[in-house]
């Protein structure tokens, strides 16, 4: 598939005291994160960056200040990203036996080869610490996926926010697996320890934020 998986990243930045603060939240397996996520189908990227904004923080009322660039391709040679949420077969085959669970849209998976119709990948989820260290596997899936459901191009965009609401320096929100976000406030500098490859994102709009 040549579709271009579309990624938004939301800054939302706030000052107290003369202080620059950046909202994060802490994902209960996955670690300190920035609120980030996939465009769907017939959606704008503001729209989107708003979207997510509110889906990982519970902030019902953002304004973007600016956009702050791009990454065109996010992906390296031995990566894909799921393009359509799909099925994972054991074998190149549509009647072969599927993983129970699907890889939905927007995940980036490894890329081990291509055969006719189908792509080789594998996805390892880890469950991380406070930070950013991996503490174990939750999850470690081999198989092959339809070449539709799947792309060699991620785009990421990143946007300053910011947000008129009052709210505490940290929180708590249920989100729509389930899970428990805990989204809090933290000074810009030092940099946040967020986990990797985030890490990345925000020493690319450092200086612009």
């Amino acid at each position: 598939m040549d579709e271009v998986v579309q990624k938004v990243t939301a800054f939302i930045v706030r000052e107290r005291g003369r202080v620059k603060e950046l909202l994060v939240f802490k994902h209960p397996t996955a670690g300190i994160q920035i609120p980030a996520g996939t465009v769907e189908k017939g959606e704008d990227i503001e729209t989107a960056v708003k979207r997510e904004a509110y889906e990982e923080t519970g902030l019902q009322f953002v304004e973007i200040e600016d956009y702050l660039g791009c990454f065109e391709n996010e992906l390296e040679c031995n990566q894909r990203i799921i393009a359509e949420t799909t099925q994972v077969y054991i074998e190149p085959n549509l009647k072969a036996i599927p993983y129970k669970r699907k890889l939905p849209k927007g995940l980036t998976v490894g890329y081990h080869s291509t055969q006719e119709d189908f792509t080789h990948i594998s996805y390892i989820e880890y469950e991380y610490d406070q930070f950013y260290e991996p503490i174990c596997i939750d999850a470690n899936i081999t198989g092959w996926v339809p070449n539709e459901n799947l792309s060699a191009q991620k785009k990421r965009h990143f946007f300053l926010l910011t947000t008129q609401e009052e709210t505490a320096d940290a929180w708590e929100l249920k989100s729509d697996q389930g899970h428990i976000f805990k989204p809090y406030w933290t000074p810009l500098s030092p940099k946040p320890q967020i986990i990797p490859p985030q890490d990345k994102w925000l020493d690319f709009v450092y200086e612009r934020i």
